[in-house]
């Protein structure tokens, strides 16, 4: 009856760790996962492979994993051009100089730059995706918008404007949401 029970939390540790939307709470399912099976292994008469299944899978495996994924920040950027037709920033290579500059950014401070161009609206974005920021190449600038709760987006309007100096207007809107 027992085994049956751990069975079954083996089952339901397996879909949790399947259907999580975040990495780390998938990591920790499958840490717990694995240490069920662990006292599996104990109640079938295997004590040295429950063993090594508790230190080696739940244990070292889930702390390597949870370290990885610290050291792992993904900086999502959706690049929307309002206007594509405007000859005077093709012409100059803006959008390619600005992207040089966000990744120049990223890599500063160890982020992993995720660069989206899109044509979408910017309501669309802000409503269906996840996203750091948002630049929307307008005319006369850049507009960067972008979540209260993202610490970088001040960093990263400073870098912009140290970096294009006067050649680009850089503002910068903060969504409340």
């Amino acid at each position: 009856m027992v085994i049956n029970i751990f069975l079954m939390l083996i089952i339901v540790f397996a879909i949790l760790s399947i259907q999580s939307n975040s990495l780390r709470r998938a990591v920790i399912y499958l840490g717990i996962l694995s240490l069920v099976s662990s006292f599996c292994y104990l109640l079938y008469g295997s004590p040295d492979v429950a063993i090594a299944q508790a230190v080696i899978g739940s244990t070292l495996s889930t702390i390597l994993y949870l370290v990885a994924l610290k050291k792992y920040k993904l900086f999502t950027i959706y690049y929307v051009l309002q206007n594509t037709d405007t000859e005077e920033l093709d012409s100059d290579n803006t959008e390619r100089k600005v992207i040089d500059i966000i990744e120049s950014f990223c890599f500063e401070r160890e982020l992993e730059p995720d660069v989206v161009h899109t044509s979408e609206n910017l309501e669309n974005i802000e409503a269906h995706y996840q996203y750091d920021v948002i630049v929307l190449q307008k005319e006369r600038g850049i507009c960067l918008y972008g979540n209260k709760e993202n610490y970088l987006l001040d960093s990263l309007q400073k870098h912009l404007v140290k970096k294009l100096g006067n050649k680009l207007n850089v503002s910068y809107v903060q969504n409340t949401v």
